[in-house]
């Protein structure tokens, strides 16, 4: 059920029944150069709709700008502080709890708010006795996407084969497969160190951070090769994620920080 949707005597049915709140926190930012800036937004958006239509749990609207510094050289990308990110999810959160909402569901897109999520979460679990968590989408979309993909160089990469794939296949109108390139490789910062991401190094047997932009070492702003995506894998990548996260969702809103002992 989408709240936005409905008249506030159906949310105080809902609320007798249950007490999840689905929030999805998107972005607005770069994708490449064939991918539109609001490729995040609709993604995490409509995912988040369709567990709440699957699950019949309730889902807000999306919030949509996040913090994107990393991008912030490529036009069209929208970014505020962390703080902000935080304040914002934190007021909304205040006021859901308020309404007798318990269970906290964020269904997250994008890195940049996983600091101020978690620091949200334990907010509501200190004052409210809430119950909050969040759910990665890219995170499930890569782990159920098994060995599908072609390639083999980043493919869940920023703007690469997984992501291109189910932008095909939901949201053609956004893609622009006439634009899109490879980056052939991630350029290194210094000798035997390579370059995972926009905050993330490997050297030797581990990783340490090194907080880059994304221009810095893929200045077309792709990781990986999206040419090699299609929409039948999108769909396929799209179903196994609504499948995974419609269980996740309905397993977190049985969730509870007291013991029955505790209780009694």
């Amino acid at each position: 059920m989408r709240t936005d949707q409905h008249p506030y005597d159906d949310i105080r049915a809902y609320l007798a029944e249950s007490d999840t709140v689905l929030i999805p926190v998107g972005a607005v930012e770069q994708y490449g150069s064939h991918l539109a800036t609001g490729t995040e937004l609709r993604i995490c958006e409509s995912i988040a709709t369709e567990v709440g239509e699957r699950t019949g749990l309730a889902v807000t609207p999306i919030v949509p700008v996040n913090y994107s510094a990393m991008f912030l050289d490529y036009p069209g990308t929208l970014s505020v502080e962390m703080n902000t990110v935080e304040r914002y999810l934190k007021e909304m959160g205040d006021a859901l709890a308020g309404q007798g909402f318990r269970h906290f569901f964020f269904i997250n897109i994008h890195a940049g708010s996983l600091g101020p999520i978690e620091s949200v979460c334990r907010h509501l679990r200190r004052n409210y006795g809430a119950v909050g968590g969040l759910i990665d989408v890219f995170s499930i979309m890569r782990d159920v996407a098994g060995g599908s993909f072609k390639t083999k160089r980043s493919p869940s990469g920023h703007a690469s084969e997984m992501v291109t794939s189910v932008a095909l296949a939901k949201f053609p109108e956004l893609v622009f497969m006439d634009r899109a390139r490879a980056t052939e490789s991630l350029r290194p910062f210094t000798d035997g160190v390579n370059t995972v991401s926009s905050g993330k190094v490997s050297f030797g047997k581990s990783s340490f951070a090194v907080f880059s932009d994304i221009s810095d070492y893929a200045p077309i702003g792709t990781q990986g090769d999206p040419t090699q995506a299609t929409a039948e894998l999108g769909h396929a990548i799209w179903n196994a994620a609504l499948d995974y996260m419609s269980e996740a969702a309905l397993k977190f809103s049985t969730m509870s920080f007291v013991s029955e002992e505790a209780a009694s």
